[in-house]
């Protein structure tokens, strides 16, 4: 599709802008699109254009390589790193989404660290890099997740407070949610890129290389090997979700919701048997919405697991 900044060549108003970006941002992702809207209304559209900023890079990490090959996608990657720069130096180019990103460093001054780490995630992966140990996973995870948890910390803290004492918290919480991206997608990344997230290190305890993940179907062992990396996950969850409280209680659902409803993929995984090889596990609206009403996230997993 086009990326989330085209638009009709007929000038829009504010208000249609904002429509715009919303259903982009909805289109790209119905989860935090949705737990947006549990946040204060001054707060979801600066949400919408930072996760539209984060989808922009990952874009080109992971459909522009495939268009015009890795090399012509890192060049694309560093004149998009020199356009964060001028937007954040005030001089943004004449596009929607520099344009908005431009206005929300203006009102709430994002630090330029954690969109430059998201950046270098994605060179991360145009470069080929592998995840070979455990702290390569953690090491990835933070730069292309945990980076977005901090970079949307300035306008979900109280104004003029200093927003680094929660940025544990909130890496925790993007690093968990990263690697929950990464337990739903295994066989699609496998396919599509030929990329291998899972440490090759637990892989290769197992007498496995990366082939196994082309089965048809899970390998005997398999749910243990994702239960491995689930249990790395429900750690950060822990981690991030314990600093929710330390939020203004006005963004307090809002990121509680979007935690909640991410966290149950990994339970939508375990109900498929663990094959995430080929297909994508998905939450259901009914469940998403149940999420928010009462966390029965450890009761499901009780269940699902293997006895």
């Amino acid at each position: 599709m086009p990326p989330p900044t085209d638009l009709p060549a007929a000038p829009l108003t504010r208000a249609e802008q904002d429509r715009h970006l919303w259903s982009a941002f909805r289109f790209h992702s119905r989860t935090f699109s949705l737990a947006a809207r549990f946040l204060p209304r001054p707060v979801r559209m600066p949400v919408a254009t930072l996760y539209l900023f984060c989808r922009t890079v990952d874009s080109i990490a992971d459909h522009r390589i495939r268009e015009v090959g890795a090399a012509a996608a890192l060049d694309e990657l560093h004149a998009l790193r020199r356009d964060l720069d001028a937007t954040l130096h005030g001089t943004p180019p004449a596009e929607l989404l520099w344009e908005r990103l431009a206005e929300v460093h203006a009102a709430f001054p994002l630090d330029p660290a954690p969109l430059h780490e998201l950046i270098d995630g994605a060179t991360w992966d145009l470069e080929g890099r592998t995840v070979e140990t455990e702290a390569d996973l953690l090491t990835y995870a933070n730069l292309v997740g945990g980076c977005v948890g901090a970079m949307m910390l300035p306008f979900l803290v109280e104004p003029g407070t200093d927003p680094r004492p929660l940025d544990g918290p909130a890496r925790a919480l993007g690093i968990a949610m990263q690697i929950t991206n990464i337990l739903r997608d295994v066989g699609e990344d496998r396919r599509e890129l030929g990329r291998v997230y899972l440490p090759m290190a637990w892989l290769r305890e197992r007498g496995w290389d990366a082939s196994i993940l082309d089965a048809a179907e899970p390998p005997a062992g398999y749910a243990a090997l994702m239960e491995r990396a689930m249990a790395l996950a429900e750690r950060y969850y822990r981690e991030g979700i314990a600093g929710i409280d330390r939020l203004p209680a006005g963004v307090r659902t809002g990121i509680r919701a979007a935690a909640r409803m991410y966290r149950e993929i990994l339970n939508e995984v375990r109900a498929r048997g663990y094959n995430n090889l080929t297909t994508r596990a998905y939450v259901p609206l009914r469940r998403k919405l149940l999420t928010l009403a009462h966390d029965g996230y450890e009761r499901r997993r009780h269940r699902l697991r293997p006895t």
